[in-house]
């Protein structure tokens, strides 16, 4: 079976689009929080600049920073699921990429404005977006290659 990418496919890409532009923002909140807690490159929370802030603050800034970091630590792996699964069925796949955006808000916000353990809040909604593209992905692919 050939893949044709059809007009429905621009649904992925604004998904992919969405999430890039969302990683894009939360990268640039530790930008903000650079200049709010005072804490310049190339420390990223631990070093010279860090040890100047008072905890309280120290733990604001590691709050951002590890948002963004998680975040980076993901993208990469959502957006191939998000393509992947997106040549097989994009309309579904862009709805777990929306839903990955919103789990990834709802973490984002519980983690910076409450500490890590709110962070549980949004946690689960990225984890079964995610794995949703992934068995998305992989049950086409199997389906349209050895099953066929």
């Amino acid at each position: 079976m050939a893949i044709v990418i059809g007009s429905d496919f621009g649904y992925t890409v604004l998904a992919a689009v969405g999430i890039t532009l969302q990683c894009l923002a939360t990268a640039m909140s530790v930008t903000g929080a650079r200049k709010k807690y005072n804490i310049n490159y190339p420390d990223n929370g631990g070093g010279r600049y860090s040890d100047k802030v008072s905890d309280e603050d120290w733990v604001a800034f590691n709050n951002i920073k590890r948002t963004s970091d998680n975040y980076l630590e993901q993208v990469g792996m959502v957006l191939v699921a998000l393509v992947l699964a997106g040549l097989y069925q994009p309309k579904l796949a862009a709805s777990f990429g929306a839903t990955y955006m919103l789990g990834r808000f709802a973490y984002a916000h519980g983690y910076v404005a409450g500490g890590a353990d709110k962070r549980i809040y949004g946690a689960p909604i990225m984890g079964v977006s995610f794995l949703a593209l992934v068995l998305t992905a992989g049950y086409n692919a199997f389906t349209t290659t050895i099953l066929a």
